[in-house]
């Protein structure tokens, strides 16, 4: 799966050969205008092509170059790159950085690379992945007047790849792993997230093994990258208190059995209904941990509310305050993250959601929301199969009990689905973990609609700050936000 963080994030927002003043603003445009997205890769790169050569750049497809060739290229990119320019990348943190801090580190990669490709698949996906990363660099490091110096000069520069290639056999992973850097602007593109914390969804490598308690590194975080693949009872981690593997007391588990045979219940959330949640939560939640994390505890409720066109999801943490998320199907469907209302110490606004609403139906291959439908190899949902845990909840009904579960992984995220037949929990969920992120146990479901019983569950508070359009989709809100930031 390419690592979801923005490249392209805003490709020609500017019209042709920009001033200095729009090159500086273009920079700090955090995602693309709706006309520059597509729906999926191909249509998105197609659109860009279109754009770019409208707006001036002289293409050459991308099949007509070598990797030579396009080395070179970029070779001239950077000697000519703005510095005004990469000190706006670099103090945000964007992902449109310099990967390199010398050019003796760029030719050391390269070399590392290419000695990497031996046959013409991985030679067309390198040359691919040095496609997209050339007009990157030209898009984003260039201004737009050296853009059109270099254009003066008959300087050309290759079209995007319209095809996304999958991962190669043998030993070309490292190709790979560069290849999927080169083409990540596909997240941005066909989405809106613009945090840049989140715009990138590579997993950290596997953790070393466990020199204390071998084993309990692949209990503590274990996804589809892992080798041997994950057991029944493993990347169900535990009680947190710090990163380490050591600092976690594991879930007690025990294997029933494997995936050979099926499930008798589905990796899904009710559609309507109410639960109560304990756990912790790691803040701050990363992907990739860049700093020590600290686990707080969580307590409080979770409410559902999925009806019709309409997609809903409200946490309210004891001590913390409330989070309700809002997206229409057609908002998913395209790819737009609809809001959240965000309310705690006396403060509420209404934003622009993270990614959108969790889906009901995550946890199931057949997910009509998922846009990816990566086979299980590659992060898409995987039956792990069914085991005996002891719950390790803070509420009386999974403190201490034992419960048998359905075990579905997709990502980093490990799904407990109650497989006891004769328990009132049924085939609703036990618990939801992330290595880097949350453990939530589930318990008390009430299954109607949260609003039959608080009317105002749904609605935008009132004196809430609006600060997105998006606040619309909620009850009684505005078209329009009182605040633009």
């Amino acid at each position: 799966m390419p690592s979801v963080w923005r490249a392209l994030a805003s490709l020609l927002v500017a019209c042709a050969w920009a001033s200095p003043k729009a090159d500086l603003k273009r920079a700090r445009q955090k995602i693309p205008r709706e006309q520059w997205r597509g729906h999926d890769f191909q249509s998105m790169n197609a659109r860009l092509n279109a754009q770019l050569r409208s707006s001036g750049h002289c293409l050459q497809d991308c099949s007509q170059w070598t990797t030579p060739e396009l080395q070179q290229l970029l070779r001239q990119i950077s000697k000519a790159a703005e510095k005004e320019l990469l000190a706006v990348y670099a103090a945000a943190g964007d992902p449109r950085h310099q990967r390199f801090s010398s050019t003796a580190e760029l030719e050391n990669h390269w070399a590392f690379l290419d000695a990497g490709v031996d046959d013409e698949i991985v030679e067309e996906m390198r040359r691919d992945g040095l496609c997209h990363e050339a007009v990157m660099w030209w898009v984003h490091h260039l201004s737009g007047e050296t853009q059109q110096k270099l254009s003066a000069k008959g300087v050309k520069i290759p079209s995007l790849p319209e095809r996304l290639h999958a991962a190669p056999g043998g030993e070309a992973h490292a190709v790979y792993k560069e290849y999927q850097h080169q083409v990540s602007c596909q997240q941005c593109h066909t989405g809106k997230i613009a945090q840049p914390e989140w715009q990138n969804a590579t997993l950290p490598k596997p953790l070393p093994e466990d020199k204390t308690h071998p084993g309990r590194e692949r209990q503590r975080a274990c996804d589809y990258q892992n080798q041997p693949p994950c057991g029944p009872c493993e990347g169900l981690g535990g009680r947190r208190w710090a990163d380490d593997p050591e600092a976690m007391t594991p879930i007690p588990c025990e294997v029933i059995h494997g995936p050979e045979l099926p499930a008798t219940t589905k990796g899904r959330y009710p559609a309507q209904a109410t639960a109560r949640l304990t756990g912790e939560t790691r803040t701050p939640i990363e992907v990739i941990p860049t700093k020590p994390g600290k686990y707080i505890p969580i307590r409080g409720n979770l409410s559902l509310g999925w009806a019709g066109e309409l997609m809903r999801m409200r946490y309210d943490f004891e001590g913390l305050g409330a989070e309700i998320s809002a997206q229409t199907l057609q908002q998913a469907q395209e790819e737009d993250v609809g809001a959240t209302i965000h309310q705690g110490g006396g403060q509420c606004a209404c934003t622009p959601s993270i990614a959108g609403i969790m889906h009901i139906h995550s946890f199931e291959a057949s997910d009509s929301l998922d846009p990816l439908k990566l086979p299980p190899e590659e992060g898409g949902v995987r039956y792990m199969g069914r085991v005996r845990v002891v719950l390790d909840g803070d509420n009386p009904e999974t403190n201490n009990v034992t419960a048998i579960a359905d075990h579905y992984m997709k990502w980093a995220f490990h799904f407990l689905v109650d497989a006891d037949e004769d328990s009132p929990s049924f085939g609703l969920p036990l618990r939801l973990y992330g290595a880097t992120g949350v453990r939530q146990v589930f318990d008390s479901w009430q299954l109607c609609d949260p609003s039959a019983s608080h009317p105002q569950i749904w609605n935008l508070p009132t004196g809430c700050k609006v600060i997105a359009a998006a606040c619309s989709v909620f009850k009684n809100a505005s078209t329009q936000p009182s605040i633009v930031i």
